[in-house]
């Protein structure tokens, strides 16, 4: 059989996004599971745990952008067939994440419980959550080392290798995290449970993420990768990857201000809102999957010396998951109650939490946008518009609104939904103008 031109690309694509998808959705799951074991405790636990991994998550994002520089650099050279500049750009990256892993866990056991001082939240929900960040935090060194193997496997088009890593870590989350929490033959230790086993899931993660890249017949990466300190390289990776951490500061940054704004509509909300976060993040995986597969694919086909094929790659991967998300959008919105139910009893919770998730709808298409024209920019190595689009989304568009709907006028979460919404369109419309305008080449 013999296949034209758009069905060997769109083959490409749904090859290379399919793993990453099906990464996210048991992420995703896992987080759920873990959500809905936390959610037997309580709104209280409920929160707390929300608000620990969200700071947690938020920071660490900040230093994997090393993997975001990392895997643009290694989808250009493996297009290029240079795999001795991929190894040693594999290993200069995972040296930079350990590194900025180790700072992290020192900051997050000193400055938890002032930053959680802080926040909005009930003291009883800020108290137990900074007892959980201090937790989380240790195994932050892992978390990134798995984050940025992941992430350079995928620019060499690996993206089923990273998902057996994840799949593998995912797993021992939720096996851990089921026995501490209940106390299934271990101490019993509730929402400190949660933390432990979501922690040294990362830890089994990063080591496993290392044994693969040690392992591989085209990578064989070696102590010496990680180990060493080479100028060039580092330079290379870090030209790259700090619009891509700044792009992370102000995301992570918004998202945490965004949250501890919202911590002050009250328990029964904020757990509505963690909840309704953690159903949407399930909508999110096909622009994930696909906004990886536009990165790589364009990085690759530059690396070739084919750019007019990396251009159509972008727009073909943008169409599909155009309509990837939108049907996503329109099955969350049918299952917003029951899927809101599976995570809480609580009456109040499921009534908020719902109608959080049918707003969310709206955003599902601007969101396909944004992911893969973004991911397209990224593989170009243009990590400068993604980050400027992002600042401008979070911090001039979503936080001011935030701040004038719910604290100073009083609404309820539902407005910073609408204006999330919002947020998306706007973006989304500059990153088409900024891709198709091709200054990025």
């Amino acid at each position: 059989m013999i296949l034209s031109i758009k069905q060997y690309m769109r083959r490409q694509i749904i090859k290379l996004a399919w793993p990453v998808i099906f990464e996210g959705v048991g992420i995703m799951a896992v987080n759920v599971l873990v959500t809905a074991m936390v959610g037997q405790l309580g709104a209280v636990p409920l929160a707390a745990v929300g608000l620990a991994t969200m700071m947690q998550f938020s920071a660490a994002m900040v230093f994997a952008a090393a993997g975001t520089g990392a895997a643009a650099i290694v989808a250009r050279e493996t297009g290029a067939g240079r795999w001795r500049e991929v190894r040693r750009v594999t290993g200069q990256a995972i040296m930079l994440g350990v590194v900025c892993g180790v700072v992290l866990a020192v900051l997050g056991l000193l400055v938890a419980d002032r930053v959680l001082a802080l926040t909005a939240a009930e003291p009883e929900v800020a108290g137990l959550a900074a007892g959980l960040v201090k937790i989380m935090f240790m195994f932050t060194p892992f978390y990134l080392i798995m984050s940025i193997s992941n992430a350079a496997l995928r620019g060499m088009g690996k993206t089923q290798t990273a998902f057996y890593i994840t799949i593998f870590s995912n797993a021992m989350a939720l096996l851990i995290s089921y026995l501490l929490v209940f106390g299934q033959g271990v101490p019993l230790l509730g929402a400190y449970g949660a933390a432990w086993g979501l922690g040294l899931a990362q830890l089994a993660g990063g080591v496993a993420a290392l044994l693969v890249l040690g392992n591989s017949n085209t990578v064989r990466l070696s102590w010496r990768h990680v180990l060493s300190f080479q100028k060039a390289t580092i330079k290379r990776i870090v030209d790259i990857s700090v619009p891509a951490a700044l792009e992370q500061v102000a995301m992570q940054g918004g998202r945490l201000v965004f949250t501890f704004m919202l911590a002050g509509v009250g328990a029964v909300q904020f757990a509505a809102h963690q909840i309704a976060l953690q159903i949407e993040s399930m909508s999110f995986m096909p622009g994930f999957g696909f906004s990886v597969a536009s990165m790589t694919l364009v990085g690759q086909y530059l690396g070739k010396g084919m750019p007019h094929r990396a251009i159509q790659f972008a727009w073909l991967t943008n169409k599909i998951a155009f309509w990837a998300m939108a049907a996503m959008g329109v099955i969350i919105f049918i299952f917003a109650k029951p899927l809101t139910a599976f995570f809480i009893d609580d009456p109040q919770v499921v009534y908020w939490g719902s109608l959080c998730v049918m707003i969310a709808v709206l955003e599902q298409p601007t969101l396909a946008l944004c992911f893969v024209l973004g991911g397209a920019l990224r593989g170009a190595g243009d990590t400068r518009w993604p980050m400027y689009v992002t600042t401008i989304g979070v911090w001039l568009i979503r936080l001011p609104l935030v701040y004038l709907f719910i604290t100073v006028w009083g609404y309820d979460i539902t407005a910073a939904w609408y204006i999330t919404a919002g947020d998306f369109l706007i973006r989304s419309v500059i990153l088409w103008w900024r891709f198709a305008s091709q200054k990025w080449m």
